[in-house]
């Protein structure tokens, strides 16, 4: 076979000079994996945001004391762990992407902590505005 017909598909039949169709199951795994670590740098900058909403959630309350904001803050979730909490789910889903992200159904783990850091971010909010 010549170089100029490396991509001929010889089969039984129909038009035997056609070119072979490209992409197939080597495509497929190729579009999953640039998916896949898309959504890993996507949970990067979502965490990058939870960080700054919450920066500025907290210098909003700057003026506030009891008096002035009696319902200031969440309830039973500490600040902490909604402001330190993003950056772990984000390093967490970077880990995860190593193992799952030339598996099928490896885009699950990204999914949930996407999830995590948009209800984070809809807690900030939630809690401090007035």
């Amino acid at each position: 076979m010549s170089e100029e017909n490396v991509q001929v598909k010889v089969g039984a039949g129909g038009n035997r000079d056609a070119p072979a169709e490209p992409g197939g199951a080597d495509h497929d795994k190729r579009m999953r994996l640039w998916v896949n670590w898309g959504l890993t740098l996507l949970t990067v900058v979502g965490a990058g945001i939870v960080m700054v909403v919450a920066l500025a959630s907290v210098m909003s309350t700057a003026a506030c004391n009891d008096k002035a904001c009696p319902n200031l803050g969440p309830n039973g979730i500490s600040f902490d762990t909604l402001f330190y909490g993003a950056s772990v789910v984000a390093g967490f889903a970077v880990v995860a992407s190593f193992f799952t992200a030339r598996r099928r159904w490896g885009f699950v783990i990204l999914m949930v902590a996407l999830a995590l850091l948009i209800a984070d971010v809809a807690i900030l909010a939630t809690t401090v505005a007035q």
